[in-house]
């Protein structure tokens, strides 16, 4: 139907403007060339990377049963390897992926009943360099809905399990990620990362979890929140494993525009498992490194004590390694989830809108298409979210509303609090503090229905303490690695022992000396033999 005069009026109102009777023809001719452009542009033929699925078919694509998924964590089994990798840097390793991360005929949930039957047409940049160097993908991990949350009780699918103590949080969101590689399912997985979900899962789950610097690895082919906080990296139970992960999926692909200055085409990416050793000048493995405990990461009144005791005791380790550990100090980080949150909230409306603009990259136009036909402000779809993500709806109506130049000041303060960290890094090599504030604690409910019946404050508390230490660093882009450090007991019931976990921030793209320094401690001392 071509464009009519009371079309005009009504997209008129919704802009402010009012259209003179005088100008009303000229306005709806106007606009009716500007259908003409949308028309010929819908009809075309859309430009997505192609993948071989001659040379890496998908196999046995299934959901499996309950028996066959004991932590609920699995999202889709599959079995799919290529036929003649480049390389064999990940042979014989299984892999998993977030199930916010497109591959090509597999069914890809994102956690949610907001929408679905999205079955991507294409692969992510990860899934083809894991792939091409030998990897073998087994399926798609459980992710919370729409990919928020930091308490693994969200997805449609149900609740997910942490492997060292059922109906604990496993982490979000890449809550089944973690879960999987935690109870040994698959050796390595793949999470992403808007605000520590995947150093809060690993950091749950005994795990090493690494959201490298801005860009190093590329987010092309998955579902996003928010462009200027995404990242995806490995999820492992060991250090080695996390190099080797990384080094096979990090590097420009000419494709993500959150790859810019300072990225290493595949090339260049260094060989980050063959540096594992620290190149100490001394008898000591970390002799000559400078570690800065950053106290507004330990100091917070909800900080766990036992939580606190374990760090104390790890960064002592490193001490006993060679390294100078001293105190530093970032006052604004007490401010950085504050800031974050509004960054957050107020970008990630705008991209459940589909109004995210001003990108150069891979659009999945499949999501989106399956997104439109069910408006996420359509009541049935916001009914499916979970309460993160209606929060969040809410506070970023509320934001653009009431304050539309928060968003914008939010971006000055982020850089503003990376300048503070990069003054911190003249002094220091790296920064360490708590992952979390708190280890793993009760699910709000152990089914859809329990969960359901918890208030929307109670379950929003139920992540307090958790993001903290990280989302900072999603803002900012310095890279951050969640290492285990050893156990504590539950708040809940002290017989219950669960995985503490400390974060290492690095400069910009400074990953190698990250994961030096974790392969240092972890060669030194046996975490899991570690109790407070």
């Amino acid at each position: 139907m071509p464009v009519t005069q009371e079309d005009v009026l009504r997209v008129a109102r919704e802009v402010g403007f009012d259209v003179p009777t005088s100008e009303l023809a000229a306005y709806t001719e106007l606009l009716q060339k500007a259908e003409a452009a949308f028309e010929t542009v819908a009809a075309l033929d859309d430009y997505q990377p192609t993948p071989d699925l001659d040379a890496a078919p998908r196999k046995d694509v299934h959901r499996p049963s309950p028996e066959q998924n004991p932590l609920n964590a699995w999202a889709w089994r599959c079995n799919c390897e290529h036929a003649s990798p480049s390389t064999t840097l990940l042979k014989g390793k299984s892999v998993c992926f977030k199930d916010n991360i497109a591959m090509a005929g597999m069914p890809c949930l994102v956690g949610t009943d907001s929408f679905s039957d999205w079955t991507p047409s294409m692969d992510a940049t990860v899934v083809t360099r894991v792939l091409e160097n030998g990897g073998m993908v087994a399926g798609k991990a459980v992710c919370e809905n729409l990919s928020r949350g930091a308490v693994s009780c969200t997805s449609a699918t149900g609740p997910v399990h942490n492997p060292y103590a059922r109906g604990y949080n496993a982490g979000g969101s890449s809550s089944g990620t973690a879960a999987l590689v935690g109870s040994g399912a698959v050796d390595m997985g793949l999470g992403c990362d808007q605000g520590g979900s995947i150093r809060i899962p690993a950091a749950m789950c005994g795990l090493y979890g690494f959201k490298a610097t801005t860009g190093l690895v590329p987010y092309t082919g998955i579902a996003s929140n928010d462009a200027s906080v995404d990242y995806v990296g490995p999820i492992t139970t060991t250090c080695t494993d996390c190099a080797t992960l990384l080094q096979a999926v990090a590097g420009v692909d000419n494709l993500d525009d959150r790859q810019g200055p300072g990225t290493p085409f595949p090339s260049d990416v260094p060989a980050y498992k063959d540096l594992l050793k620290y190149p100490s000048p001394g008898d000591l493995p970390l002799s000559g490194l400078r570690i800065g405990v950053l106290l507004e990461g330990t100091n917070a009144p909800n900080m766990d004590p036992s939580l606190l005791v374990s760090f104390q005791q790890a960064v002592e380790g490193f001490k006993k390694l060679g390294a100078m550990v001293v105190d530093v100090s970032v006052p604004l980080h007490t401010r950085g989830r504050t800031i974050y949150s509004v960054l957050s909230k107020m970008g990630n409306h705008m991209g459940m809108r589909g109004q995210a603009t001003g990108r150069r990259q891979v659009i999945l136009t499949d999501l989106f298409e399956k997104k439109g036909k069910t408006n996420p402000y359509d009541p049935k779809s916001v009914a499916a979210m979970g309460v993160v993500s209606k929060e969040g709806l809410l506070a970023g109506a509320l934001g653009w509303e009431q304050y539309p130049l928060a968003y914008y000041k939010a971006v000055n303060l982020m850089r503003q609090l990376s300048d503070k960290y990069d003054e911190v890094f003249e002094t220091v090599d790296l920064i360490v503090m708590p992952t979390t504030l708190k280890p793993s604690t009760p699910l709000p409910g152990t089914t859809v229905a329990d969960v359901a019946a918890v208030s929307p404050l109670a379950q929003i508390a139920a992540a307090g303490g958790l993001m903290e230490n990280t989302s900072p660093f999603n803002g900012t882009g310095h890279p951050a690695l969640a290492i285990p450090i050893g156990f504590v007991p539950a708040t809940d019931d002290p017989t219950i022992q669960l995985p503490a976990s400390l974060q290492i921030v690095g400069k910009f793209f400074d990953e190698a000396r990250i994961l030096q320094v974790a392969y240092a401690w972890e060669t030194a001392y046996d975490w899991k033999t570690i109790k407070v």
